[in-house]
């Protein structure tokens, strides 16, 4: 059989509390990848408590196909939801006498939380929530097809994402995909809703992801503010400075003079080396300062120069 994945992530642990004196909890976890001809993979690993050992899993809908070597199980791509019933018993004990835990997959409205490729090492709360059956990679409503999109964000994230396709028609549902910068470390809770309209067969996800960006009680510096840039290529195009995207950060550049050429507030700092009327600035040196301007400040007041080459 050929196992030919495009995709691959790995996902979610869904908890479940026993109804049983001798075991606290179990889990599993499992992943989502995009198969031949319009089939679902999904690798399922089982998390079981110490002291216990896992025996078998069994499916309300029969996979099509299981690839015995690592889990992997294929279903077809249609389905909103798969029942996965799991078996475990104490490590001395027989599994024909398994205790059992039902557990709910929803590959349909499954997605991943995921760095953004082009901001990952600016921005540590930068994210990107992604619908991972069957991969939409841009938020185009012709992509879509028959599906709907409905995110329901967690109180904590304000302001909210814009994810609407036409706040005026909301039939229209949402982006399939998510680009996010979080107010803060901490838990958020987050549901996609996935309505099939030929069908009107739908299908939730819930899940709760944690994101901890860590300061120390002092100020810290910025880790890396570039020195020359070069604006007109195609790679070191832009002036960028990391950050932890948690900060309010004012970004001003100066002509030698002393001249105010630019000024930015924002959680990043990206910029193409253009002017308040978005000219281009000629090559030279030119004078930064950055400040957090947050409450809490994070970071202390970092000044410089850099050279512009064109």
């Amino acid at each position: 059989m050929q196992k030919c994945i495009n995709l691959f992530f790995v996902i979610l642990i869904v908890t479940l509390n026993l109804l049983s004196s001798n075991a606290s909890s179990q889990s599993i976890s499992y992943e989502v990848a995009e198969g031949e001809t319009g089939l679902d993979i999904i690798r399922i690993t089982p998390s079981v408590p110490v002291g216990y050992k896992f025996c078998r899993f069994e499916f309300d809908v029969p996979p099509k196909e299981v690839l015995e070597d690592d889990e992997g199980y294929i279903f077809s791509s249609a389905l909103d939801e798969i029942k996965v019933t799991l078996y475990y018993t104490l490590e001395s004990g027989d599994c024909t006498a398994a205790t059992s835990a039902e557990i709910s997959m929803y590959p349909r409205a499954h997605f991943t939380v995921e760095f953004d490729s082009e901001l990952n090492s600016l921005a540590s709360l930068k994210r990107v929530l992604r619908r991972s059956s069957s991969r939409i990679d841009d938020n185009r409503f012709e992509d879509i097809g028959n599906y709907r999109f409905f995110w329901t964000f967690d109180e904590k994230m304000d302001p909210k994402p814009e994810v609407d396709f036409d706040a005026n028609d909301l039939s229209l549902g949402q982006y399939p995909n998510v680009y996010y910068t979080f107010p803060n470390g901490g838990e958020y809770e987050i549901t996609l809703k996935v309505v099939d309209i030929t069908s009107s067969v739908t299908s939730s996800f819930t899940r709760i992801i944690s994101l901890n960006p860590v300061f120390e009680s002092d100020l810290i510096d910025f880790e890396y503010i570039p020195n020359v840039f070069t604006p007109n290529e195609s790679t070191n195009n832009f002036f960028t400075v990391e950050s932890s995207g948690t900060s309010q950060l004012a970004f001003k550049v100066f002509t030698r003079s002393g001249a105010l050429v630019y000024e930015h507030k924002g959680n990043i700092i990206k910029w193409d080396g253009k002017n308040y009327y978005g000219t281009d600035l000629p090559t030279g040196v030119y004078y930064y300062i950055i400040d957090d301007v947050g409450s809490p400040k994070n970071y202390n007041t970092a000044k410089g120069f850099f050279y512009i080459y064109r």
